[in-house]
């Protein structure tokens, strides 16, 4: 090569290498890295860290992209009761690598029927569950995980929002179809209908009608039917008036992937900006990360009852322990379960290891033939333990009172004893509450006779759905006589959080607080929309786990971040419920030690009474007077 060639050759690279290092600087300083690099090691220098090399990937840290979604899979997993659930991972890029930042397990579907329903009909229910679960996975996998790609993940309402427009456009495609459907067949029958009388004059629908098929065509509407009973509210044969329940909602299969993703989002949103989860649910909830937390109160299921169990006591599905207010965690729970274990002692040495039966929440279910027996073996447990009732330990009943109520008089023999297999083979009366078996009241009787029973323990301090909704008079009439002892809690008297959040709620029904699942359509927003809004009505939070817990603890949090006065568990014993417990143990550890531990005040119990008639409406009753308002703090 000649000299000028090597020349020309130095010349173009040493321009190379200068334009290179004028991009190089120009990029240094269009992302200030000269300024940063210069500003944290003149810090550095007089910080003087331990370790050097996390002080600056710390540091720098703070100037790292936001993470943003990558992918979302979801698989088929296993829950407490060996059905089948789902498993939801989200990947992001974090510091320019994807990483999985969530793997959350979630049993998004709670059943509808009792054990004592037919044997084809649980089957089918357990069909339509391994299928929703299945759709929900598959629409995880493919329209979720294409909707939240490149997202960030701490936006959990909007990432909540897009999920919710999924199901909202395939469920308005379903009724739609089913509506093009059923105009289908209709004309196919009008078809038939005039194929078989081209000559009438007169339409089916025209021709007058005797008063049984009148009868017959109102029941299969769902309208009101009635019965002559006797009673409180039937004397004299009056016809007693029963109203069905709503409409259920329409659920479309896959429905569940709404709370699932949304659980699973709300997990990757705190990983991503390195927040305990209570704490990021907490800054969902007020905006900003609440400076201190309130603990919720476990409530703890000892007995389970109703009419799934043996004996002849129908009224209260769950007997549970709630601990006292002020008290720690790590102090109340262990004696909750001592009471439990002491319990489960006392019936195995009266009779034997075999008597020892336990629900899918691994309550204890024994043979009552009255609803007081339940609540006395818990105390007289507290009593061999030193714990007093009403002052270490209160108690708390579900009612469920929708589920022991009658819609009709039950049909054939077959059919009572499928219903009632434990129980007597009376069949109860149609529009009654069925309390004990073979003795049924209205509800204007279940008023009086929970006030009465409840003024007997004072240590219970909630009760859940003690009556339906349809019966609303009757449930306010019961909330005037109890609210100031007794927190009334609504469970299936309202919508689910989608809904209830969007409800106007008005004084001639209420109550003292709200039970909140995370399952089905409702999702990590909702549920914080709807508590804050039912909290500004007086209502306390309650959150709840469902029927076939996993292991999954991220609903501990939840209750934490939410501020709710209570969280509903089940029995102190299996995995799936122990482990919320310890969570619930280490959270409150972690918040004393930070001296953000807020204590929890005494129960205050909303007063509520029955609202004032509208202007113009005959009081009943003589003594009755207009109130000034439905509810006083």
């Amino acid at each position: 090569m000649s000299a000028s060639t090597k020349s020309m050759t130095n010349v173009k690279e040493a321009r190379e290498l200068y334009d290179l290092k004028e991009r190089a600087a120009k990029f240094y300083d269009e992302n200030g890295v000269p300024q940063k690099m210069e500003e944290i090691l003149n810090s550095m220098f007089y910080e003087n860290p331990a370790d050097v090399y996390g002080h600056l990937a710390n540091y720098f840290q703070g100037y790292s992209k936001t993470p943003t979604i990558t992918k979302v899979r979801a698989r088929t997993a296993i829950d407490g009761k060996g059905q089948a659930s789902i498993q939801t991972d989200i990947f992001c890029t974090v510091n320019n690598k994807e990483k999985l930042v969530s793997s959350t397990l979630s049993s998004s579907t709670t059943p509808s029927l009792l054990e004592i329903a037919k044997a084809e009909e649980l089957e089918e229910e357990m069909k339509e569950r391994e299928n929703n679960v299945a759709a929900a996975i598959q629409l995880i996998n493919t329209e979720v995980c294409t909707k939240l790609n490149g997202q960030d993940p701490s936006k959990q309402e909007e990432l909540d929002t897009l999920v919710s427009e999924i199901i909202a456009k395939l469920k308005a495609a379903e009724e739609e179809k089913l509506a093009l459907e059923a105009e289908q067949t209709e004309g196919t029958e009008e078809t038939k209908d005039s194929d078989k009388k081209p000559t009438s004059s007169v339409s089916k629908s025209d021709k007058p009608k005797s008063g049984k098929n009148e009868n017959r065509a109102v029941s299969k509407m769902g309208a009101d039917t009635t019965t002559t009973t006797g009673g409180k509210g039937g004397k004299g044969g009056a016809p007693v008036v029963v109203v069905p329940d709503e409409p259920k909602e329409n659920m479309i299969c896959g429905s569940c992937c709404m709370s699932a993703a949304s659980q699973a989002i709300c997990v990757a949103g705190a990983r991503t900006t390195d927040s305990p989860l209570f704490e990021y649910i907490g800054a969902l909830r007020c905006g900003q990360t609440p400076k201190k937390f309130r603990m919720p109160l476990p409530m703890v299921t000892i007995f389970q009852s109703g009419r799934s169990a043996p004996g002849k006591s129908c009224c209260i599905k769950e007997y549970m322990l709630v601990p006292a207010p002020g008290k720690p965690l790590c102090e109340t729970i262990p004696q909750i379960v001592a009471v439990y274990n002491d319990i489960v002692k006392s019936i195995v040495n009266k009779n034997g290891v075999a008597a020892k039966n336990v629900t899918d929440i691994g309550a204890l279910m024994m043979p009552f033939d009255r609803p007081e027996q339940g609540l006395d073996l818990i105390q007289e447990s507290m009593g061999r333990l030193g714990l007093t009732p009403g002052e270490d330990m209160y108690m708390a009943l579900n009612l469920a009172g929708h589920e022991i109520f009658d819609y009709d008089t039950g049909g054939s023999k077959e059919k009572a004893s499928q219903s009632f297999p434990f129980a007597d083979k009376k069949q109860p009366e149609k529009g009654k509450y069925e309390v004990i078996t073979g003795q049924q009241k209205l509800a204007e009787d279940m008023v009086d006779f929970w006030a009465e029973f409840l003024g007997r323990y004072p240590a219970v301090i909630a009760v859940i759905d003690p009556l339906r909704k349809q019966e609303d008079k009757q449930w306010m009439a019961l909330c005037e006589k109890i609210s100031e002892k007794c927190y009334i809690l609504g469970d299936k008297v309202w919508h689910r959080p989608g809904l209830l959040k969007d409800e106007e709620i008005t004084e001639n029904f209420t109550s003292s607080g709200v039970i909140y699942k995370l399952e089905q359509m409702n999702t990590v927003s909702d549920v914080i929309k709807c508590a804050k809004k039912m909290e500004e009505n007086a209502n306390e939070t309650v959150l709840s786990t469902n029927i076939g817990e996993t292991s999954d603890d991220f609903i501990a949090d939840m209750a934490v971040g939410i501020n709710a006065r209570f969280l509903k568990i089940g029995a102190p014993c299996r995995g799936e419920r122990i482990s919320k417990l310890n969570r619930l143990v280490s959270i409150e550890v972690a918040l004393k030690d930070s001296d953000r531990l807020l204590p929890h005040g005494e129960f205050k119990f909303p007063t509520i009474t029955v609202p004032p008639p509208p202007e113009g409406e005959e009081v009943e009753g003589e003594d009755a007077e207009p109130k000034e308002s439905s509810r006083k703090k």
